[in-house]
């Protein structure tokens, strides 16, 4: 007899769910699917283990099934007959408003630059001022290069298994 889950759990051309076969690096994973179930790259799944514990209705006794454990999402970035690769897309968390903030604040800190200065002692209000205005630059500069190079990070999977399940999202 036919396994109703499995069937219910199948697009209708049976290419998902999927299956992790290797496991790359933490951030590249090789699915059971390619050419000929027509994946192709660029396209974005899911990849989730199932819950070992089946979870039960306390009220009714009934079974909810199983957890879906999120292991991450990515996207195909190879190809080839029976196997395709997916690469993490996650990113970390940015606040785009104090990105925004810094990158303002960045400009508007900028002290003049020494060579249209004549010399101006550090112990007067205009060197005093220059300094601080300097080490603020400089401290803004490094948070700001900070979040930048955050924009172009990626995220590893989280605990990825051989075995675990990847669907199109």
């Amino acid at each position: 007899m036919e396994n109703l889950t499995e069937t219910t759990l199948l697009s209708p051309k049976g290419t998902f769910p999927a299956q992790i076969v290797n496991i790359l690096d933490p951030y590249r994973l090789v699915m059971n699917r390619g050419e000929r179930n027509r994946i192709q790259v660029g396209r974005r799944v899911l990849i989730y283990g199932i819950s070992e514990e089946e979870i039960i209705d306390p009220n009714t006794g009934e079974s909810l099934g199983f957890l879906e454990l999120v292991r991450g999402t990515g996207r195909i970035i190879l190809v080839q007959d029976k196997i395709s690769i997916i690469e993490s897309d996650k990113k970390p968390d940015i606040d785009l408003n104090k990105l925004y903030y810094l990158i303002r604040e960045y400009h508007l800190l900028q002290p003049r630059d020494l060579s249209e200065l004549s010399y101006i002692p550090p112990l007067t209000p205009s060197g005093i001022e220059y300094l601080a205005k300097k080490e603020l630059q400089s401290k803004r500069e490094r948070e700001l290069k900070s979040m930048i190079d955050k924009l172009g990070e990626r995220l590893p999977f989280e605990n990825p298994q051989v075995g675990d399940l990847v669907k199109p999202i």
